[in-house]
């Protein structure tokens, strides 16, 4: 008895359409229904005018002139307000992938910048060990010798030739050697020299590709300019067709939204444009680094 008592006002009401199976049936038609005006509610309010900016006033001067307007006229200002939202939102699409983009070439720039300062960097570091190695190798050899002279001069002044003859065929068995030793240390310098010389030759190589950037990146402060001009006109026409809605008109209405999805075309293709000007200059820096990676370590 305390069940049926509390048996919902609903259930009450769907006890006269038959069965339970056929009671729980019309509860998910309803479920069913009900999700799918919500669904379409949302769906019509975000196929028109996604993207564009208009404020409690405005909305509702919008939906006033949407009453007023018969069928056709309904129709060709709702695809005008769908064409001005849309370009609207394809503007905020691109500077998103302007700012990433963006910030991709300026960290690969700093990459490049390091891997070309360090061009051919193991290369002269093994050189230039090698060259000091060969010199420390090499220094007892070259002060015996020069004992051996330095001997040589002092047998010289006290006049004693047979201490000055067992000197000088010490130094002349040395003396190959020595001839050996310094033509190695010059080869090695020589060799050091040139691998430096290649080495600035490379940068300055590298650094003049990177400077092929320089030209579209005065094309993209061009093309700023151009997107802030853009920005400004839409924002005045945005203005405009806000002002218009409060008329009520729907002749005046359409022809200002049609302005308004110019304006924010025009303003959606400038930011492509800087865009697609930002892809050269990543284009480049792809280039520089496959030049860069591709020197011998």
């Amino acid at each position: 008895m305390n069940k049926q008592l509390r048996v919902s006002e609903t259930d009450k009401r769907l006890h006269a359409f038959g069965t339970p199976n056929q009671r729980g049936l019309f509860k998910c038609v309803i479920l069913f229904m009900f999700m799918f005006g919500v669904g379409m509610t949302w769906d019509a309010a975000t196929a028109y005018g996604e993207g564009l900016e208009l404020n409690v006033n405005a909305q509702k001067a919008w939906d006033t002139v949407l009453n007023k307007a018969d069928a056709s006229a309904k129709r060709s200002l709702l695809q005008a307000y769908e064409s001005a939202g849309k370009w609207k939102t394809q503007e905020g699409v691109w500077q998103q992938k302007i700012k990433q983009l963006h910030k991709a070439n300026a960290d690969e720039l700093v990459q490049l910048r390091k891997a070309i300062r360090e061009t051919d960097a193991v290369k002269l570091t093994a050189l230039q060990k090698s060259l000091e190695d060969t010199q420390v190798r090499y220094e007892p050899l070259f002060n015996l010798y020069r004992s051996l002279n330095q001997q040589m001069s002092a047998a010289k002044a006290v006049q004693n030739k047979e201490w000055r003859a067992a000197l000088h065929a010490q130094a002349e068995t040395l003396k190959p050697l020595v001839k050996l030793a310094r033509e190695d240390i010059r080869t090695r310098k020589a060799s050091l020299a040139e691998a430096r010389k290649q080495k600035n030759a490379e940068i300055k190589r590298l650094r003049t590709m990177l400077i092929e950037t320089t030209a579209v990146k005065k094309q993209i402060q061009t093309a700023q300019k151009q997107v802030s001009l853009a920005r400004e006109r839409y924002a005045s026409v945005l203005r405009s067709f806000k002002q218009i809605l409060k008329k009520v008109e729907p002749a005046r209405t359409l022809t200002a939204l049609n302005s308004l999805a110019a304006a924010a075309e025009k303003w959606a293709s400038a930011r492509q444009n800087i865009y697609t000007l930002e892809q050269k200059v990543s284009e480049i820096y792809v280039k520089v680094g496959k030049e860069v990676r591709s020197r011998p370590k």
